[in-house]
């Protein structure tokens, strides 16, 4: 990875701060980091490192790889090495010493805070001439040291296939992290690494100042806003570069409990550190222009707080799946169309007072891999959003009487509203490039799949124009109703909301957007009791309808049900998506579906014959399942 040119800065300042407060951690930090650090030298080269009350090490530039460090401690008057592995570190018996000294060519002699200091970039000079650093054997050779690398850190360690110290790494982020970073941030998270060298380190960030508690014998703070785990593998195969953070946690490799926002940040400011975080903060600087340009959009204020709270109170539970309408549902009464339409009455909400505000800021620390994942995620939203608003209209043309036309019209303001709202996201929050509603929703359309494109596009789209063209046509009204309502919405929007409002509220992001969410959840529960209370007066007046409703069912979902695999799965049979396994998807999915449809009178099919992969009945109750990479 290519670092950006401050890293050297960041990396001396972090030796500078280490050497003043723990110099012993300074050094052990960077004789972990020798064959990186030595990777320039021109072999056949070798040389000591002695430093005082630390340990002693060889250093030897080969023709072989990586320079290859050996610990050269002569036994019980020093301290023993830090815990865990070192990069090609041996044991040797006290007798060796003089050997090591025969066969180097020149040693370094230095206590632990003038190398310290060395190490972060002090003058030699004033070193020597205290007799703090000094350097025996054939000195001429050691103005090879000049070609050591002052840039080298764990990651480039791991990059060359040695293993690095977990304890060394997290000891050494309380230095590391610029305090200045972290001016007006205040939380604290756990990192717990199973298996081999590995523990629980505490970081605790206070407004300016980082501390790092804990080790292998899990020690530090209890009560921490997030917890991270991992295993000690793939915590190496992070640092090595093998698979990005955002990658790490699809696959279920990494683990976080509790908000997010504090990981992120100090996952970016451990790339900063690193001298990696160059092109992420070139592209929050260009988010954070946009974002300020677009305020203020859909007549929203300018700097996206609530002017003036509507104060419309939902109906009771219209937030839960269970609400009001469902538990009347389950037994066995219906809203009518004329209560359906007093609940919209009463659950009105706007759009423009939504307040992104914090939604911003949490979108500029997001690494671009985790904006892009949630960008695609929120896009097959948006665009359908302005598709179902689109595509309804022909519905009011072919409503069978006054009081589904009523409500009807209601769900078309409700669906524009909602193409509104995540314009406005998509607009002042993600910084999408187009400058106007179409523009950007072409630009999102353009990353939906197949099974996206069959659903609107073929199925939605086609029985919309029919029904513009044969207005009477009740039966192609019933398919277009089980299109619309218990497919696209009952099954497919309601899972997806579900799933990504349980994460974002468990690891407490974007507030402005979840607000907002739930509250298109809450009107598509109104929109699916309606489509249920209809289907079972058509189905009940005219029975043969349940063949049109299951025949469009059968044909559509199989397929349809696809649009919840994420574009990086290789299957529609088995993947994870906000942390839910897709038989959690498919359960909630399904069992749902079921409970609608038996309301109706009628039985669906087995889940084998309409779900793409296997089920867990329980659903997200199902909680999250760990799959192998």
């Amino acid at each position: 990875m290519t670092r950006d040119r401050t890293s050297n800065g960041d990396r001396t300042a972090a030796l500078r701060r280490m050497a003043e407060s723990d110099p012993e951690l300074a050094v052990r930090l960077v004789a972990q980091t020798l064959p990186a650090v030595a990777a320039e030298l021109r072999p056949p080269l070798s040389f000591k490192l002695d430093i005082e009350g630390v340990d002693s090490w060889v250093v030897e530039a080969t023709e072989e790889g990586p320079a290859r460090v050996s610990s050269a401690s002569p036994g019980g008057d020093r301290a023993t090495p830090a815990r865990g592995p070192s990069a090609r570190v041996t044991a040797r018996h006290p007798g060796s010493l003089a050997e090591d000294v025969a066969r180097v060519d020149f040693t370094v002699h230095a206590d632990a805070a003038a190398f310290a200091r060395l190490a972060a970039g002090a003058n030699p000079l004033g070193l020597l001439l205290g007799r703090r650093l000094r350097i025996s054997g054939r000195r001429r050779k050691a103005l090879a040291l000049r070609r050591l690398s002052d840039d080298a850190g764990p990651r480039d360690l791991a990059r060359l296939g040695l293993p690095v110290d977990p304890d060394l790494a997290y000891r050494a982020l309380a230095h590391a992290i610029d305090p200045e970073w972290t001016r007006g941030h205040s939380f604290s998270v756990a990192y717990e690494l199973g298996g081999p060298a590995g523990g629980r380190w505490v970081v605790t960030v206070d407004d300016g100042s980082v501390r790092v508690d804990g080790g292998g014998n899990g020690a530090g703070p209890q009560r921490v806003d997030a917890t991270v785990r991992l295993s000690t593998e793939s915590w190496q195969r992070l640092l090595r570069g093998e698979i990005t953070p955002s990658r790490a946690m699809q696959l279920q490799l990494t683990r976080v409990d509790g908000s997010m926002t504090p990981v992120t940040l100090l996952g970016r400011w451990i790339d900063r550190a690193e001298g990696v975080d160059g092109p992420e903060l070139e592209r929050e600087r260009r988010q954070r222009e946009l974002q300020r340009a677009r305020a203020g959009s859909w007549g929203s204020t300018a700097d996206g707080a609530s002017a003036n709270r509507s104060g419309a109170r939902a109906a009771p539970g219209m937030g839960d799946p269970a609400h009001s309408g469902e538990r009347r549902r389950q037994g066995g009464d219906l809203l009518s169309y004329e209560e359906l339409y007093a609940l919209w009455e009463r659950s009105n909400w706007r759009a423009h007072e939504l307040d992104f505000s914090v939604d911003r800021e949490q979108w500029l620390i997001t690494p671009s891999e985790g904006q892009r994942h949630t960008a695609w995620t929120l896009s097959s939203f948006y665009v359908g959003e302005e598709r179902v608003t689109a595509d309804l209209a022909p519905f009011l043309l072919a409503a069978p009487n006054g009081e589904v036309e009523a409500f009807l019209a209601t769900q078309l303001v409700d669906e524009a509203r909602h193409a509104v709202f995540f314009d406005r996201f998509a607009s002042e929050v993600m910084t999408m490039p187009a400058d106007d509603l179409r523009g950007r929703l072409h630009d999102a359309e353009e990353g939906m799949l197949d099974a996206w494109h069959f659903l609107f596009d073929e199925a939605l789209r086609g029985v919309a124009n029919r029904l513009a063209r044969n207005t009477h046509d009740l039966e192609l009204f019933v398919e277009g109703i089980v299109t619309y309502h218990m497919v696209t919405e009952g099954v497919l929007a309601m899972t997806g909301q579900r799933s990504i409002l349980d994460y974002l509220s468990a690891h407490d992001l974007y507030p402005g957007f979840r607000e907002g969410f739930s509250k298109v959840e809450q009107d598509e529960h109104r929109h699916i009791a309606f489509g249920v209370r209809l289907l079972r007066d058509v189905c009940e007046e005219r029975p043969e309808m349940r063949d049109v409703v299951l025949r469009t069912l059968t044909y559509l979902l199989p397929r349809a049900a696809e649009v919840f695999k994420p574009p990086e799965a290789e299957s529609s049979r088995e993947f994870v998506s906000y942390a839910y396994h897709s038989s959690h998807v498919y359960g909630y999915a399904y069992m749902a579906l079921k409970r609608r449809m038996k309301a109706i009178g009628i039985e669906i099919p087995p889940p084998e014959e309409l779900m793409p992969g296997p089920i867990d009945p329980r659903g997200f109750e199902a909680g999250v399942t760990r799959v192998a990479a």
